[in-house]
């Protein structure tokens, strides 16, 4: 029996969380779950927002207003499905870099960093550094939503990629494909060092989240009452399946052993190349697939690969356009499916009535 919660924006949050949890071990209670989303939505609007901050990372780490920008998206807002409200604390995907001491450079949407390790032979400890500007950000964004949330939303914890992602940052992806050839156990320490804060980190925020009787829970708005992580490595584009199993399987498998619960995001087929590979990570619950645009979609063009994940015994997420609904529910085993749908409001009950239907045909 799961724990109870109630949330003013999620009254149904009991019934939904229990599909999560059905859809964690392959399991349909009555329905499939679905959220109506997609990926990379919030990349597709413009965030620049008129105010006092000379820069965009002034705006970024305006704590205040990134949470009263998120309290008042709740107002009139409908959360249909296993669409939870979630306040997401966020400094982009390369947080954990910014963590490091790296320095960022950011735009309206997201955010990057210019490489700062030269030498694989020669680079300082890389230390998680709780008292620069992006830490502290960061927790008083989880702090301060915290203080607003209880019984209205969710919080989450940060996106960290402390992995192979996090060291290509750090090295650059160019030379570090060099390094796969010319320094192989040069890098291999790079990795391991850039990673060795990371369980400890995630730990912190988690207990934070725990005090206050919230779940883990981060941008995949996929709730766990134990601990919930997505795993990530979009690096792989650049290797062999063989140099993916030798550099980042290991660090990988690490990552995923301190979860309960975890997800891998693969974007792409460039990533899912590896897949054989990423199917044997401990505590898997499921993979969420990301297609990709122009020649990579539709969606039933990746019918094997989601039955071929399904066949392993894991769960799929699968981003799904609106009239692409009926022909992939006509093809594929609602078994261990989640679907994101970029669907409108007025459309989304009936589009949930037709994956009941299709759930316990």
């Amino acid at each position: 029996m799961l724990p109870a919660r109630n949330f003013s924006a999620k009254p149904d949050f009991d019934d939904c969380i229990a599909r999560i949890y059905a859809w964690y071990e392959q399991k349909i209670i009555d329905r499939a779950p679905v959220r109506f989303h997609h990926h990379n939505v919030e990349y597709e609007k413009h965030r620049a927002t008129a105010g006092p901050w000379l820069t965009a990372e002034e705006r970024w780490l305006d704590v205040d207003f990134q949470i009263q920008t998120y309290t008042d998206s709740l107002q009139g807002a409908a959360f249909l499905g296993e669409t939870f409200p979630v306040f997401w604390p966020n400094l982009s995907a390369i947080v954990y870099n910014l963590f490091l001491g790296q320095l960022p450079q950011f735009d309206d949407v997201t955010a990057w960093v210019h490489p700062c390790v030269d030498d694989l032979n020669h680079f300082p400890p890389l230390k998680v550094q709780r008292d620069n500007r992006y830490y502290q950000a960061i927790e008083q964004l989880t702090t301060k939503a915290l203080a607003v949330a209880e019984g209205g939303f969710m919080v989450g914890y940060t996106d960290m990629y402390a992995g192979i992602d996090c060291t290509a940052l750090l090295r650059g992806a160019q030379q570090m494909c060099l390094d796969v050839l010319m320094d192989p156990a040069g890098l291999k320490r790079l990795i391991n060092e850039a990673f060795t804060e990371y369980a400890e980190v995630y730990s912190r925020f988690d207990a934070t989240l725990k005090t206050h009787r919230q779940l883990s829970v981060t941008w995949m708005n996929l709730p766990s009452f134990e601990t919930f992580n997505v795993l990530a490595c979009d690096f792989s584009v650049n290797l062999s399946p063989a140099q993916f199993d030798e550099f980042c399987l290991p660090v990988i498998r690490r990552e995923a052993e301190c979860y309960v619960h975890n997800v891998f995001h693969v974007d792409g087929k460039g990533v899912a190349k590896n897949i054989d590979s990423i199917l044997t990570l401990p505590n898997l619950a499921g993979i969420q697939w990301v297609q990709g645009y122009g020649k990579d979609q539709p969606i039933l063009q990746w019918i094997p690969l989601i039955e071929k994940i399904q066949h392993a015994g894991k769960s799929v997420i699968v981003d799904l356009q609106p009239q692409e609904l009926d022909a992939f529910m006509h093809q594929v085993d609602p078994t261990g499916i989640m679907l994101w749908i970029n669907a409108e409001p007025e459309d989304q009950p009936e589009m949930l009535r037709k994956v009941k239907n299709w759930s316990t045909s």
